[in-house]
């Protein structure tokens, strides 16, 4: 008896580890699937991986209600779940992460504490790069007491790499520390192409305890080299094409609100669809300028059509959406458009609260009346 249940012991032992071992195998062959053995598919958008789309077959039935709570994604050796949105579309699971993806990196899905799939987000193909399209102002003259400089990037850029990048450089020689506002989050964009830099204002206003401690950041007479490094990567991980380097020299300042009365604006023929051509006479701010500028009918209707700026933000060309009419019409201009100074149509900028001779309104909109013959 003794020796039967020894046998049988051996054997129950043998057959615990045989199924332990059948247990452990599968675990690791469920966890080792790849996206194309599970038929998770990646969800992409302008070049982002902005989701990923689990079939309804690979998962067990999970409520609807309980998908934040029994799934999660999270990048490979981490344990953190990444922020997102769970939600039922056709016969999908769909995950969609509050920040996309970031191409070349792995990705976990997990249910509950066991891994069900690996997900690796493909890199760019080699020479896929952003490209930094314009900066703004983009005249070579600029006023030493300029507010805000835009870099226009060709696609989505990671945000709070400015202070990293960005460098001004003054004749050649000195890296200027501290010119820019270190404004966490930075000021993009909607779809983060366009990056809006503000120079110290502390500094630019006199009598402000900054200014007099630092001085102004930018000094007349001088000659200056924006730099925008090419490490800088977008949010895919790509880095720029290139680094691109702006060089312009400062001028005098300007105290001096825009002056609208003082425009210049040059009407085309009615029945004709060319530009309507307006002359500030100097750089205005070129954010505010393809927000500000209304051109309205004689019924006080607003026209459809679209601004173009030119000749370095110092013009700018109303295309209309069809044939002009005859007839009066108004070149309707927000109050809060700028000059590169950062005075607007109402007060300057820079303005002494002392001095009543320079006048401060608060209407909303200046208008301009013209006609077309």
């Amino acid at each position: 008896m003794i020796v039967c249940y020894k046998h049988f012991e051996k054997g129950l032992i043998r057959l615990y580890v045989t199924y332990s071992l059948i247990f452990f195998v599968s675990g690791l062959l469920l966890s080792c699937q790849s996206a194309e053995d599970t038929g998770i598919t990646i969800r992409w958008d302008n070049k982002r991986a902005v989701g990923i789309a689990i079939p309804k077959s690979f998962t067990p039935a999970i409520p609807t209600d309980s998908l934040e709570q029994l799934l999660s994604v999270r990048l490979a050796d981490q344990n953190v779940a990444i922020l997102g949105n769970y939600k039922r579309i056709d016969d999908n699971i769909v995950f969609e992460p509050l920040i996309p993806f970031t191409r070349g990196l792995r990705y976990v899905l997990w249910l509950k504490n066991k891994r069900l799939s690996e997900i690796t987000i493909p890199g760019l193909a080699t020479g896929d790069k952003p490209a930094l399209l314009a900066i703004y102002p983009s005249g070579d003259s600029l006023p030493d007491n300029l507010l805000k400089i835009y870099l226009h990037f060709s696609r989505p850029m990671r945000e709070g790499q400015s202070q990293k990048y960005v460098a001004l450089v003054k004749n050649r020689t000195d890296t200027l520390p501290g010119v820019f506002l270190d404004l966490q989050p930075e000021l993009w964009n909607a779809d983060r192409t366009v990056l809006t830099l503000w120079l110290d204002p502390g500094r630019i206003k006199r009598d402000l305890q900054p200014n007099k401690r630092l001085g102004v950041p930018l000094q007349a007479g001088s000659r200056y080299q924006l730099i925008v490094l090419a490490d800088w990567p977008d949010q895919q991980g790509a880095t720029l094409a290139k680094t691109t380097t702006k060089p312009f020299s400062t001028v005098q300042r300007d105290s001096l609100s825009p002056m609208p009365a003082r425009w210049q604006i040059h009407q085309p023929q009615a029945g004709s669809v060319q530009p309507l051509d307006v002359a500030f006479g100097e750089a205005l701010d070129y954010s505010l300028l393809t927000e500000t500028l209304h051109v309205m009918n004689e019924a006080g209707e607003t026209v459809s059509g679209k601004w173009h700026l030119a000749d370095r933000e110092k013009r700018a060309l109303f295309i209309p959406g069809e044939a002009w009419k005859a007839g009066l019409y108004r070149l309707r201009i927000e109050s809060r458009l700028e000059d590169l100074a950062g005075n607007n149509l109402s007060r300057p900028f820079d303005r002494n609260l002392t001095r009543k001779d320079r006048p401060v309104t608060a209407q909303p909109f200046t208008e301009v009346p013209f006609s077309m013959r």
